[in-house]
């Protein structure tokens, strides 16, 4: 047994397992978990990295700390395979680690440009942090942009730390995450008053947040908000579009959303709720909305669309009562290899995974306007998680609806870690951001990011809740990246003192 233990040791204790490993570790500090103390796992790659022969050994092992941590927090991704058939179970894993692998990539080029920088072991861990903050911010655009579990969600642990958005946004969170992180690695190379400032970092949030929250809980309050029904249906993927179950699953829809009296003037569906199109099916869609809708209220619903050229869309649409279409909003960012396929010819069996057509892209941002509610941005799925981008300066909204389906990950992390990345945009934005999910997991946020209701995953119910008056304004949307840019310039001046000092 003694042997045993010991070939363990020497398996973890090599630079690229225990990397791997520190990743997975890592990870679980992420939402739904929050043990943000796990994050210090990733001072062993850290440290490992700032002590490497060459450049490539650095990049080497934080390609392996990011495969750890973006296999182990986005390994649902592969569930939607099973669900859209589940004879593709084979390429699950390929999946996960296909995905995992390109958004390590990021974190690999970070790696090898920070040992270049550096020339001290200190002055390489700071110059990381610098390199790794602006990979994920990299992360956020490059080729559509997928910024999933940015480390700076781990500030979700707690209300209180969860302010800090509002002033860093999720950008510069990661690189206060980043610091943190490598409060264990910055000890042992001996520079342990930075390493004791920065633990004490989510403590000082923590407090100030809850300063925040005491003095503008009352300006939050004091208002009179009006009410909006959140409908969530829980179909199965698997039925969702299958023409027998179509009447039942409207059904189900039009009984929730008359489930209480009196109903709110407004009712929200989530993404692709009608599985239909309008122009095919008016009539039923005029009948739907009705049903589902008071004499004076308005339906905001997912629909996928095509247009006069033929294009697919998946749209939102906002229908009066009466069946006047007041509103319709295409969704700008789509899913790479789920709503479109780059190099489409060039990948095998993807018409069977992905469809056999496009979604085309939108173009405008155009915001609903529902009387007696307010002026409403909508964000379709994964819009909501690219921070800084779901809100036009010039054309502000009141409140925030995000439709999604989720039904494709089931009871995993996935649509837990899609909830706790909204609840931050609310915080960013200072608004209301109101979440319809098919299957969960549905509520909404008031402008501080509290929430306002929530329906659980996988149950088919209704909830009223309170458009919160917005916030004036933050300082994230006051200044946009700028803070950010400032967090990057002030931690490559200290690197670069470091190793001055140092070396």
């Amino acid at each position: 047994m003694a042997r045993f233990w010991n070939k363990a040791a020497a398996v973890i204790r090599n630079p690229y397992v225990g990397s791997f490993l520190a990743g997975c570790l890592a990870s679980l500090c992420l939402p739904p978990l929050g043990f943000i103390f796990t994050i210090f796992a990733l001072s062993f790659p850290a440290l490992t990295s700032a002590k490497a022969h060459t450049a490539w050994r650095a990049a080497a092992i934080w390609m392996l700390a990011g495969l750890g941590w973006f296999v182990f927090s986005t390994y649902w991704v592969a569930h939607s395979l099973y669900v859209s058939d589940p004879g593709l179970w084979l390429l699950m894993p390929f999946a996960a680690f296909g995905l995992a692998s390109v958004l390590a990539l990021f974190w690999a080029v970070a790696g090898w440009v920070a040992w270049r920088c550096g020339r001290t072991a200190q002055g390489r861990l700071i110059w990381l942090v610098m390199m790794l903050g602006l990979a994920e911010y990299a992360r956020g655009f490059v080729a559509t942009g997928f910024p999933w579990n940015a480390p700076g969600y781990l500030f979700s642990f707690h209300l209180g730390a969860l302010q800090a958005a509002s002033w860093f946004g999720i950008y510069g969170l990661n690189i206060i995450a980043f610091l943190f992180a490598f409060v264990l690695a910055l000890w042992v190379v001996g520079a342990r008053q930075i390493a004791v400032a920065l633990l004490i970092v989510p403590l000082l949030l923590s407090y100030l947040g809850i300063v925040r929250i005491d003095h503008l809980q009352d300006v939050v309050q004091n208002t009179q908000s009006p009410t909006v029904r959140i409908i969530q249906p829980s179909v199965p993927q698997q039925e969702k579009w299958l023409r027998s179950k179509r009447p039942e699953h409207l059904q189900r829809l039009v009984d929730l959303s008359n489930q209480h009296i009196p109903m709110p003037r407004l009712v929200i569906w989530p993404e692709t709720a009608f599985a239909g199109f309008a122009s095919v099916e008016p009539e039923l869609l005029r009948r739907t909305v009705a049903s589902a809708t008071p004499f004076d209220g308005y339906l905001l619903t997912g629909i996928p669309r095509r247009d006069e050229q033929d294009r697919l869309f998946n749209a939102a649409v906002l229908h009066a009562h009466n069946g006047a279409l007041k509103g319709i909003y295409d969704k700008r960012h789509l899913v790479p290899f789920g709503e479109y396929v780059p190099f489409r010819g060039l990948v095998p069996l993807i018409d069977v995974i992905a469809g056999p057509q496009d979604f085309s892209k939108g173009t405008t941002n155009k915001l609903f306007t529902v009387p007696g509610v307010g002026r409403a941005q909508i964000l379709i799925c994964y819009e909501v998680i690219f921070s800084g981008a779901i809100v036009d300066r010039q054309n502000k909204p009141d409140f925030i609806v995000n439709l999604t389906n989720d039904g494709w990950f089931g009871h995993t992390a996935g649509p837990w870690q899609h909830l706790a990345q909204s609840q931050m945009r609310a915080v960013e934005e200072g608004m209301t951001l109101i979440r319809a999910a098919n299957a969960g997991i549905s509520g909404a946020f008031d402008p501080l990011g509290r929430p306002l209701g929530q329906i659980e995953l996988g149950i088919a119910d209704s909830l009223d809740v309170q458009v919160v008056a917005a916030l004036e304004t933050t300082l994230l949307a006051k200044m946009g990246q700028m803070l950010f840019v400032f967090m990057l310039m002030l931690t490559a001046g200290f690197a670069y003192w470091l190793d001055r000092r140092l070396d």
